[in-house]
């Protein structure tokens, strides 16, 4: 079970080829008076191109500008000073960033940032974009003594969270610093894609700050033999789904008729044999009831529903995915359902072929749903 979430931050949370273009623009502007005989472009291309994406330190950039474009009435060392000042206010965050963090927040995750760099330089940059707030831990290799891919930082970072290596995971965009650091030290890790690092690291990646929750519950989704203790919780969930999630293709009379309130109690008695009788799975994430399935032992997949807050997260797929092996298991020659107008999109996507539209026929009201099936083997 993922209880934190570590981020690297330049690159993953600071969108830093924007802010350094950002930067280095506004410095030429701001220095133009000894600047001005270096062309605009060529000078701020050069900067980035020596920057070497944040791992060649300024100091040496400036030194080498210094010597290649004959700079006079200013020194490396102050140019390095006006980046240290300056930088910050330039920081900009990747699309998405604060309401990825409040998510996170939302669900109780601790979180924290292991970056390489100079200690005061890389706080300004993350106060520069609001979000120090957030962190549980800042941990920064100047202040720290310790630097990506060290360990013993990753290390550091989890005894001050208070969670397992297994516990966490983290986030960053370098293949080597980030993503196999964090593997050495266990850590589950998740590669930021970008074009600078491509080919990237096998394994979870994303492309979006706004990935990173979903895919977070989806690593948190256990997917369980059923308990009888659990008759209730589903039972519950059947009509919060049927009358919510499928509303939007039956009407109300059918919805009625599919899910009368007024059985809940017979339905429990139902239930408790058919899904004790049946293969049935229970799908959890954090400890909640977010899903169910089961199947008989004649291949027919009695029911798949997920709670209706949790609806297109990967759970409905993972139930259905429990099912099909343990059909495997069985040695079926094929699976059967009768999907209803909801559900018919996502068992086509996952493999299964229409046999035929039927009408079924509860107290009355026609429903229609779709007799599919799927060839094991």
């Amino acid at each position: 079970m993922i209880k934190a979430v570590i981020f690297d931050l330049d690159g993953t949370l600071l969108d830093r080829d924007t802010s350094l273009s950002a930067f280095i623009e506004s410095q030429y502007d701001r220095l133009n008076e000894v600047l001005k005989h270096i062309p605009r472009k060529q000078f701020c291309d050069r900067f980035i191109e020596l920057d070497a994406k944040g791992y060649i330190w300024k100091d040496q950039v400036y030194a080498q500008l210094a010597k290649e474009y004959a700079i006079q009435g200013i020194s490396p060392e102050e140019l390095l000073k006006d980046y240290l000042k300056n930088f910050a206010i330039h920081c900009q965050p990747f699309p998405h960033l604060i309401a990825m963090l409040e998510a996170l927040k939302r669900s109780a995750f601790r979180l924290g940032i292991i970056t390489n760099g100079r200690g005061q330089f890389q706080l300004d940059n993350i106060q520069a974009l609001n979000i120090a707030s957030y962190f549980d831990v800042l941990l920064i290799s100047e202040w720290e003594g310790l630097k990506k891919p060290d360990s013993a930082i990753f290390q550091k970072a989890l005894e001050k969270l208070g969670v397992l290596a297994e516990e966490a995971v983290y986030i960053g965009d370098h293949p080597k610093n980030d993503i196999q650091a964090a593997k050495t030290a266990g850590i589950l890790g998740i590669w930021k894609r970008g074009p600078f690092w491509e080919p990237g690291p096998s394994g979870l990646s994303i492309e979006s700050l706004s990935e990173i929750p979903d895919l977070i519950d989806k690593i948190n989704l256990l997917v369980r033999p059923y308990r009888p203790e659990d008759l209730e919780a589903l039972v519950d969930l059947f009509y919060e789904t049927v009358h919510t999630v499928n509303a939007a293709q039956y009407k109300e009379e059918q919805l009625n008729a599919w899910a009368p309130i007024d059985e809940k109690e017979e339905r429990i008695e139902k239930w408790r044999d058919s899904l004790g009788r049946n293969v049935s799975f229970v799908a959890e994430q954090a400890g909640k009831i977010v899903g169910f399935s089961d199947l008989q032992k004649d291949g027919y997949l009695n029911r798949l529903y997920v709670h209706k807050d949790h609806q297109r997260q990967g759970i409905a797929a993972a139930l259905l995915n429990a099912v099909e092996k343990e059909a495997e298991k069985l040695a079926l020659a094929e699976i059967t359902v009768g999907a209803s107008l909801t559900a018919q999109p996502f068992f086509e996507k996952h493999g299964y072929g229409m046999m035929r539209q039927q009408t079924v026929v509860r107290k009355g009201v026609a429903l229609i749903n779709f007799k599919m099936v799927k060839t094991m083997y």
